[in-house]
């Protein structure tokens, strides 16, 4: 009886330490996690500050043509005509 007391108090020790060590380990990822989300919204931030701003010399990306305009003749599928 004495001995199973003492090898279960060894292993509840060991796990403890175990336990102790896994929360510490998740611990320090949340930190280090938390500084990168810090340090990438502040890049992002910067970046789009940059993306704003026009120059002399600015050009459009993406080609922003007018809408062409709805008529009779290409919603009707028989135009009246004649």
């Amino acid at each position: 009886m004495r001995k199973n007391r003492g090898q279960s108090s060894l292993e509840s020790m060991a796990i403890f330490i175990v336990l102790i060590l896994l929360f510490g380990g998740i611990f320090n990822i949340w930190i280090w996690a938390n500084k990168q989300i810090v340090q990438r919204q502040m890049r992002y931030n910067n970046s789009r500050v940059e993306a704003g701003t026009s120059t002399q010399n600015y050009k459009l990306v993406w080609p922003m043509e007018r809408a062409e305009e709805l008529k009779e003749q290409k919603v009707l599928l028989f135009p009246s005509g004649g």
